[in-house]
């Protein structure tokens, strides 16, 4: 008798098992289900309590202009570099590329 009661112990300590393996991840299927539910409500709920959209005739405009803006084309004179020899990185370089040029005096190449 005492065998079969070990073999029967087992079997149910299987079964058991199987159930459990079967039942959590359904569990926490569930729960995670309730989590991105309750993630669309509250966002909802957020989303009502921000003002409207503007309607069209509220969105801002451009000012009205007679033509639309040109291209100028010039000759500027181009910036001068010591003449070292010495090799420099753009950072070393006055104005970082944001230095002002002037126009060429001479409007020919």
């Amino acid at each position: 008798m005492y065998p079969h009661s070990i073999e029967h112990a087992q079997t149910e300590l299987a079964a058991s098992r199987d159930l459990l393996v079967g039942i959590a991840p359904f569990a926490i299927g569930l729960v995670l289900v309730a989590v991105l539910i309750a993630a669309v409500w509250l966002g909802i709920r957020i989303k009502k309590r921000e003002p409207p959209a503007p309607l069209p005739e509220e969105q801002p405009r451009a000012p009205e202009r007679d033509h639309p803006p040109g291209e100028i084309q010039e000759h500027r004179e181009p910036a001068e570099l010591p003449r070292d020899g010495v090799r420099r990185t753009p950072h070393q370089l006055g104005g970082h590329g944001n230095s002002g040029t002037r126009p060429a005096p001479d409007e020919n190449r």
